[in-house]
């Protein structure tokens, strides 16, 4: 046996596999070198010492670059090409226990730096009386092999990243529609059945599960016919649909096929679109029933003047059927519509209509109104939107011009009313003083006895009595005159200089009996150095005395009523009566500043007028450019005051020069 190992291994053969003695073998053998050059791989031998006795040459394979690297050397005595820092212990292992190997890859280093990627496979060789002779194997060049796989981890890698980086749930599915791959958002979504998600798992499987496990409401009690209906939907390219989940959720689940004829599923949660479509449906419905309702008919436009939205009023004052308008028809269009239906009698439909929309496209005017052949008046409103589109509002005011013709025809009406009576007193003021005076100049000489006694004391008293009547009552008359005058414009002033202290003075004499009687004080507080006037004397004192009359009349006994006169800022004249009689309440200083009106109107009020000596006073200023002020509080008293403006007010030269 050591002989036979010896002769063996002193005769390495290159090249030359083991050769039949026959010429029969030596047929075959070259038969075998020519498939073995023609191979992309290559074949090898070993001796029994584990040496290189043979490797082919292929012309395809990189043998023969590094063929006689190998002959006569174990493997582990090859360095050349980086190989010699290559762990061959699991080959010889094999080798050494005499097993067959398989696809041992190793690396070399190639001429220019190349690095190859090979793999060698080999089986013992035994002889006839089966003992071990050596190895006989293949060889392979896997290098593009192993750039290819590398591609494709590298290439699903970058998938996988791709994936996980989405927010939405995916899942992909192959062309027999089995499970592939998900990212971990996809099985956060399906936690309770994430043991189904491993390759192979029929798609149809994966949905049963999901259903069988509550998690599809749509499916809870018709596993079955649910599970149809959604590969019915699965099977149709490029569909989406939504469906409803645990707790509320809503998912849009989207599938497009892949190029492979797989499948890629994208599940987006869009609970918080629903919700907002939900609120704004409802909000739009809220906002379609407002309009419905409102006594407004309302019509919206875009930009282009395209109708974009209307309501029920709108249509059921224009007298429009329904389904008449559609969403975009232009305003043109309308308006020919309201020409048919008869809104625009006796007018050319298309002047009409270029006449409307130059009226809507400028806002020309904003406010409009017309009368519609129904008899029915309509306001019609326009307001520019903030996108550039119209808002038209049109507004029934049928009857409110009724009622406004029915005011206008009584405030005529009372107006001719009021200026008849006015005109009727002003032109009376003759008639009704001339008998008056007459009275009381008759009642004067039978009180003075100018003729002769009376005989009875009483026909004097009588006599005094009629004559302080017909003087009230002149007064009455002088009053009413003077008011219908001054309403119907006949009041002319008669302007001179007037001094206000003898004026003042003058008026609190005359009172000073009537206030010695109700046992009031009369006081004056005029300022010192007090300017001329330009007034109506005699229009002037009828103020001060009306003033001073309802001073004294509403003053309880024991009381005061004091005159002041002053110029205040502003260079106005001011002249005030203030008293500390009963006062008037706030809500009825209007009613005591309208003529004939009477704060205590029972007729047995305490205290006796006709109500127009303020009006009449307030007037009189007036008249003078100025005003009347009225300041009360109930119980405490009241100030009247009259303002006359500064180009009145005198100031003379020496005064001006004084206070320069």
């Amino acid at each position: 046996m050591a002989s036979r190992a010896s002769s063996r291994r002193s005769t390495p053969r290159a090249e030359t596999p083991r050769a039949a003695s026959t010429p029969e073998g030596a047929g075959h053998e070259s038969r075998y070198r020519a498939f073995a050059e023609a191979a992309s791989d290559w074949f090898w031998e070993l001796d029994r010492d584990l040496r290189f006795t043979y490797m082919s040459k292929s012309i395809h394979a990189p043998a023969a670059e590094f063929a006689a690297e190998f002959l006569g050397k174990c493997i582990t005595e090859v360095r050349a090409g980086g190989l010699g820092r290559i762990d061959w212990s699991p080959l010889l292992e094999a080798q050494l226990a005499r097993r067959p190997f398989r696809d041992f890859r190793f690396r070399r280093t190639a001429a220019g730096g190349a690095v190859r990627h090979l793999s060698i496979s080999g089986v013992p060789t035994l002889d006839a009386e089966g003992e071990f002779q050596g190895y006989r194997g293949i060889g392979r060049d896997i290098t593009e092999e192993v750039i290819a796989t590398s591609r494709a981890i590298e290439a699903q890698t970058r998938l996988v990243d791709a994936i996980e980086s989405i927010p939405e749930s995916v899942v992909m599915l192959d062309a027999q529609d089995r499970f592939v791959l998900c990212n971990s958002q996809y099985r956060e979504l399906y936690r309770p059945i994430a043991h189904v998600f491993v390759p192979g798992m029929p798609f149809k499987e994966i949905c049963r599960t999901a259903a069988e496990a509550g998690m599809v409401p749509g499916a809870v009690g018709r596993i079955e016919a649910w599970l149809e209906d959604r590969m019915a939907r699965h099977r149709t390219t490029g569909s989406w649909t939504e469906e409803r989940r645990g707790k509320g959720r809503w998912y849009q689940l989207t599938e497009r096929p892949t190029a492979e004829g797989g499948t890629i599923i994208v599940q987006v949660d869009v609970t918080d679109l629903k919700r907002r479509e939900q609120e704004l449906a409802e909000k739009s419905q809220l906002l379609q029933a407002t309009f419905d309702n409102m006594e407004q008919g309302l019509l919206m436009m875009d930009r282009e003047l395209r109708v974009k939205a209307w309501n029920d009023r709108f249509l059921s004052m224009h007298g429009v059927p329904d389904g008449a308008i559609a969403a975009g028809l232009p305003l043109e269009g309308l308006v020919r519509l309201f020409a048919r239906l008869g809104e625009y009698p006796g007018r050319d439909a298309e002047e009409i209509v270029a006449e409307r929309v130059a009226q809507v496209r400028t806002l020309t005017p904003k406010v409009m109104e017309w009368r519609r052949p129904t008899g029915a008046v309509i306001e019609q409103r326009r307001v520019r939107l903030p996108d550039g589109g119209v808002l038209v509002t049109y507004t029934d005011i049928t009857e409110r011009k009724r009622v406004e013709a029915d005011l206008r025809r009584a405030k005529d009406e009372a107006e001719l009313a009021s200026r008849s009576k006015t005109e009727f007193l002003a032109n009376m003021s003759h008639e009704l003083r001339t008998p008056l005076n007459a009275i009381i100049g008759f009642s004067d000489v039978l009180a003075g006895q100018i003729f002769g006694g009376l005989g009875d004391r009483r026909y004097a008293d009588y006599a005094r009595d009629i004559r302080d009547s017909g003087l009230h009552l002149l007064n009455l008359i002088n009053d009413v005159l003077d008011v219908s005058k001054v309403e119907f414009g006949k009041v002319e002033l008669v302007e001179e200089e007037i001094e206000i202290a003898p004026a003042v003075d003058s008026c609190v004499r005359l009172m000073r009996e009537r206030a010695h009687v109700a046992e009031v004080r009369l006081e004056t507080d005029l300022a010192a150095g007090l300017p001329a006037l330009r007034a109506d004397r005699r229009r002037l004192k009828q103020i001060l005395l009306n003033l001073l009359s309802n001073a004294v009349k509403f003053t309880p006994p024991g009381g005061c009523v004091t005159v002041a006169a002053g110029v205040e800022s502003g260079g106005w004249l001011r002249v005030s009566v203030s008293d500390t009689g009963i006062g008037i309440a706030p809500e009825d200083l209007e009613t005591a500043l309208r003529p004939f009106g009477q704060i205590d109107s029972r007729l047995a009020r305490k205290y006796q007028g006709t109500g127009l000596g303020l009006p009449l006073t307030k007037a009189m200023a007036e008249l003078h450019g100025g005003r009347l002020e009225l300041e009360s509080t109930p119980g405490q008293g009241t100030t009247a005051a009259v303002l006359l403006p500064p180009d009145r007010v005198l100031v003379r030269a020496a005064a001006a020069a004084e206070a320069n």
